[in-house]
C-alpha cells in the first residue's frame, strides 16, 4: 500500500483490522495481527532485525492460535503439536496459561526460537498448511505499518525486503497463490517504491499488487464534511442555540486541501470552535429515565428464572450511579445500574450507558474501559447469573453493533428525545432568568437541608450526582474542586461567574438550589 503523507493509509489499515475482527465469518476462523515495524527497533535483543521480525510474527500467531477461545479446538491442538515438535514444553505451558499476557509469551518465544536454527519460512507456511487442513475456512492476516520508520536504517530495509520476498515467493511458487494469506505493508509512495524497485524478484511478484492511494478528491472531502455535519445535527438539533450554530457551520469557508489529513484537521477544527461556543456547557440530551426502565425490563427477562424464586430480588437506582473502579480506583458515573440480589447479597450486575444520538466508537471504547475497571463478568461459573451490559441510543452503525456483540454488550435502539424546555428557550429570556435567580439566590443559597449536597465540601462522586442533568462536565467539576480550596463559593452567582456557566445551566442550578438538592453552607 503506497500513499503520500496524510492520505489515509494507516486509517485504511486500521479499518481492515476492524473489518476482519468483527465479521462473523472471520471471528472464529482467522488470525489477524497488526503491528508497526518501528516497534521492532525497540525490542531489547542482540539478534538481527529479520530474526526479530520473524519471531514477532510467529510468536503472535502462536499466541492467538492457542489463546483465542473463539477458534476451533482442533486449531489450538495443531499449534500445540507444532510447538511440542520443537520440544518447546515450557513455552507451551506459558502459552496455555490464561493469566500470562502476550508480551511475556512473545519474549519467551523469541528467546527460544532465535537460537533454535529453525527455518522461519518453512515454519510459517507449515503452520498455515496444518491449520487450514483442520479448518479450511481459516485465514491469516498480517497488517504491517510504518515502513517509513526504517527509512534511515538501510540494513533493516534490506532485511525487510528479503523477508517479504521470501514469504511472497513461497506463497506464489509452492502454493500457486492459492493460500489464505494476506500480507499488507504500508508506507509512503517513495519508500514502498524503493523497497520494491530494490529487488527484481520482489518487483516481479508484487508490482501489480501495489495499491496507490490518492490524496483525496473534492467529492471525498464533501463526504467527510457531510459526515461531520450529520454528527452535529444528530446530537444537537432541537437545542436552543442549534440554528445559530448550524448556520455558522454551513458558512465555514472551504479552502483547497492537499490531502485527507489537512482537510479533516481544518474542517473539524472549525466545527469544534463553533461547538465550544454554543454547546460546551450544553447537556448531552441523555434520556436516562426511559433507558433505566428499558434496562430494568431486560434484567427481568434475562434473570427471569432466578427472579421466580423468592430469595432473588432486583435492586435499581433512579439516578446516575457512581462506582469506583476495582483496577484504577477511578469513579465511573453510570446512566443505568441494576443489581440482582440473593438474600440481599449481590450476585450479578447490569451496566448501561444511554446516548440520545448515534453511537460512535469512542462511546464504546470508554464504556469498555469502564466495564473492565468495574470487573464486568458476562461468563461466570455454572449456575451463576451473568453480568449484563447495554448501550441505548437512537442508532448504531452495523460494524459498531458487531463490536458491541464481541464485547458482550447489547445495543437497544430507541427514538431520539428532544428536551422541549431547553429547545424552546429563546435568547430573549436571559434577562428574565437573571432576575429570577437574583431574587432567589439570597434566600436559598444557604440551605441547610440534610439531603442537600454542599458545593464547598462534597466529594467528586457526590458532585457528579448533584450536577446530573445540568450539562456540567467532569472537567468543570475538577475545576470547581480546585478553586473552592482557596475561595469557597458564597452563592450561586459566585459559582456561575467563576465557572462561566451559561444561562441555561444557571437556571437548572437554581431549580436544584430551590429544591434543596444543593447548598453553599460554610
Amino acid at each position: 500500500m503506497a500513499a503520500f503523507l496524510g492520505s489515509g493509509k494507516t486509517s485504511l489499515l486500521t479499518y481492515l483490522h476492524e473489518l476482519t475482527t468483527t465479521q462473523s465469518n472471520y471471528e472464529k476462523h482467522s488470525v489477524v495481527i497488526q503491528f508497526p515495524l518501528s516497534h521492532l527497533r525497540t525490542v531489547g535483543s542482540s539478534h538481527n532485525f529479520s530474526i526479530k521480525l520473524y519471531c514477532y510474527i510467529l510468536g503472535d500467531t502462536f499466541w492467538q492460535l492457542i489463546h483465542n477461545q473463539n477458534l476451533l479446538p482442533d486449531v489450538k491442538e495443531v499449534a500445540k503439536n507444532i510447538l511440542e515438535e520443537f520440544d518447546a514444553g515450557s513455552l507451551l505451558n506459558t502459552g496455555t496459561r490464561e493469566e500470562i499476557k502476550l508480551n511475556p509469551f512473545r519474549s519467551k518465544f523469541s528467546k527460544f526460537f532465535a537460537t533454535s536454527e529453525v527455518n522461519f519460512v518453512e515454519l510459517f507456511f507449515d503452520v498455515i498448511s496444518q491449520v487450514t487442513k483442520v479448518d479450511p475456512r481459516f485465514t491469516f492476516v498480517y497488517l504491517t505499518d510504518e515502513l517509513d520508520s526504517l527509512e534511515k536504517f538501510q540494513q533493516e530495509i534490506e532485511e525487510t525486503r528479503v523477508i517479504f520476498r521470501a514469504l511472497i515467493k513461497q506463497a506464489a511458487q509452492k502454493f500457486r497463490r492459492s493460500i489464505p494469506l494476506l500480507i499488507y505493508l504500508v508506507g509512503t509512495s517513495d519508500n514502498v517504491s524503493s523497497l520494491i524497485e530494490g529487488d527484481s524478484v520482489l518487483k516481479s511478484l508484487v508490482k501489480k499488487s501495489t495499491i496507490n492511494l490518492s490524496l483525496g478528491s473534492d467529492k471525498e472531502f464533501m463526504m467527510i464534511k457531510q459526515e461531520i455535519d450529520e454528527r452535529i445535527k444528530g446530537a444537537y438539533k432541537g437545542y436552543k442555540n442549534f440554528n445559530n450554530a448550524w448556520q455558522e457551520i454551513q458558512n465555514i469557508p472551504l479552502r483547497p486541501a492537499k490531502n485527507f489529513r489537512e482537510f479533516c484537521q481544518y474542517y473539524s477544527g472549525k466545527v469544534l470552535e463553533i461547538h465550544e461556543r454554543y454547546f460546551a456547557e450544553a447537556e448531552e440530551q441523555k434520556f436516562e429515565g426511559d433507558a433505566r426502565e428499558l434496562v430494568k425490563a431486560e434484567c427481568q427477562k434475562r434473570w427471569g428464572k432466578y427472579l421466580q424464586q423468592r430469595v432473588y430480588t432486583l435492586s435499581t437506582v433512579e439516578t446516575t450511579k457512581v462506582i469506583q473502579g476495582k483496577k484504577t480506583g477511578q469513579k465511573h458515573a453510570l446512566d443505568c445500574y441494576v443489581e440482582l440480589l440473593d438474600n440481599n447479597r449481590v450476585i450479578a450486575r447490569t451496566f448501561g450507558e444511554a446516548k440520545n444520538y448515534k453511537l460512535i466508537i469512542e462511546h464504546l471504547d470508554d464504556f469498555s474501559r469502564w466495564l473492565d475497571d468495574l470487573g464486568f463478568n458476562p461468563y461466570p461459573s455454572e449456575n451463576t447469573p451473568p453480568d449484563l451490559a447495554f448501550m441505548i441510543a437512537p442508532s448504531c452503525p452495523e460494524r459498531l453493533k458487531r463490536k458491541l456483540e464481541l464485547q458482550n454488550i447489547e445495543f437497544i435502539q430507541v427514538d431520539k428525545v428532544i428536551d422541549k424546555k431547553s429547545s424552546k428557550l429563546p435568547n430573549s429570556t436571559s434577562s428574565t432568568i437573571e432576575k429570577i435567580i437574583e431574587t432567589k439566590s439570597t434566600s436559598s443559597s444557604h440551605s441547610t437541608s440534610s439531603t442537600a449536597v454542599n458545593i464547598n465540601t462534597a466529594n467528586e462522586a457526590k458532585l457528579i450526582i448533584a450536577f446530573r442533568g445540568t450539562s456540567i462536565k467532569n472537567k468543570t467539576i475538577q475545576k470547581l474542586l480546585n478553586n473552592r480550596k482557596s475561595n469557597p463559593y458564597k452563592d450561586l452567582n459566585n459559582l456561575v461567574s467563576d465557572l462561566k456557566f451559561s444561562d441555561n445551566v444557571k437556571a437548572k442550578l437554581q431549580i436544584k438550589l430551590d429544591n434543596e438538592e444543593i447548598s453553599f453552607s460554610d
